[in-house]
């Protein structure tokens, strides 16, 4: 089980398929990871602090969202080496 504490980031990357090539590569080796999906926007509802609506037109949506990987701190050097090559 992947932990706080044991974890270490070994990519992060904004493409959604991108992202599933890694872990399904990392899956094949039998090392377990696990995505954290960081929001850059907010939601396309959200309101910022002086309560406009703070929507997306303009936005280029592939840079919304970015996903981190983390794999346990003892696969790291492995998962790099699987991904990178």
């Amino acid at each position: 089980m992947i932990t706080l504490f044991n974890r270490r980031e070994l990519t992060i990357t904004w493409d959604q398929a991108r992202q599933a090539e890694i872990r399904s590569i990392l899956s094949d080796h039998g090392i377990e990871s696990m995505v954290k999906l960081v929001d850059f926007h907010g939601s396309s509802n959200a309101w910022n602090r002086y309560g406009h609506n703070a929507g997306t037109f303009g936005l280029n949506r592939d840079y919304l969202y970015a996903y981190k990987i983390y794999v346990r701190g003892k696969d790291y050097e492995e998962a790099e080496y699987l991904i990178r090559g």
